[in-house]
């Protein structure tokens, strides 16, 4: 059974027009740093294991923030997260945030960690830590016209691994819906094994990029070419040359979910 947060950001993710049908992602795994093309805030946000507990923005145009009069800067509460994730944040230019455990706690911060944050917010680069320890937060994401250009980092691993497994079937169900849009519901599709996920997080050092704009379905599988291009922090030249990119590329495969066995695989061609 889906459970209500599953479903919920299902239904919201459905109503978007403009869906990116590629995902690149230039991967750090040392320093647990992606930067992506492709994956959105919503996205995001429904790909997590959990909810985010509160947001402190350091960059945005969101009009419905509550503003904290100890540090001058605008945070999100959990329960209205989602309305930010309805809104046309890439047309915010500038989204950076990170998360915060208790709203309460951004009254211990001092000088030097208000400092650290609006350098964070400001060059879009951490100062020193990407975390704080009163703030306890476990992300830093720091985007440029949202889904274009998003550098994100992550405490723990594992939220990057949950957010693979997740973002493949959400992109593969949501393209589905808005290319036939007479379907009478949203397929639905498995998250990729953690075992796959690890595959996929390696070859991110080699800039991943993963194509649905070219996948197949047959009615056995379905056919997601992937391939490594290489490492672009411009997204423009990631973009606008992708043919050649993919041309030069190491590695040609295929993500193939089996229709019958719900099973998941990464076939090199």
């Amino acid at each position: 059974m889906k459970s209500e947060h599953h479903v919920r950001w299902l239904e919201r993710l459905s109503k978007t027009d403009g869906i990116r049908d590629l995902i690149y992602i230039n991967g750090n795994i040392n320093e647990k740093c992606f930067i992506t093309y492709g994956i959105e805030f919503k996205e995001f946000v429904y790909s997590l294991p959990s909810p985010i507990s509160n947001i402190l923005l350091l960059k945005h145009q969101y009009d419905e923030s509550d503003f904290h009069f100890g540090t001058l800067l605008d945070y999100v509460e959990g329960e209205q997260i989602h309305k930010l994730a309805q809104d046309h944040v890439y047309g915010y230019g500038n989204f950076c945030w990170i998360d915060v455990e208790d709203i309460s706690s951004l009254n211990l911060l001092e000088p030097h960690d208000l400092a650290a944050l609006l350098y964070l917010g400001h060059y879009q680069k951490p100062l020193n830590s990407q975390f704080n320890n009163k703030l306890n937060n476990q992300f830093v994401y720091l985007a440029h016209d949202d889904g274009w250009f998003n550098k994100t980092y992550y405490k723990d691993i594992y939220d990057m691994k949950h957010l693979m497994s997740r973002i493949v079937p959400l992109k593969i169900s949501s393209l589905n819906q808005k290319r036939f849009s007479l379907l009478r519901k949203k397929s639905e599709y498995p998250p990729l094994p953690l075992v796959l996920v690890n595959t996929l997080l390696t070859l991110t050092n080699d800039g991943l990029l993963i194509d649905f704009q070219h996948m197949v379905h047959t009615r056995k599988d379905v056919q997601v070419p992937v391939y490594t291009i290489g490492e672009f922090l411009d997204m423009d030249e990631m973009y606008n040359e992708v043919d050649e990119h993919k041309k030069a590329s190491k590695l040609r495969a295929n993500l193939i979910l089996n229709k019958k066995d719900l099973e998941w695989s990464l076939i090199e061609n």
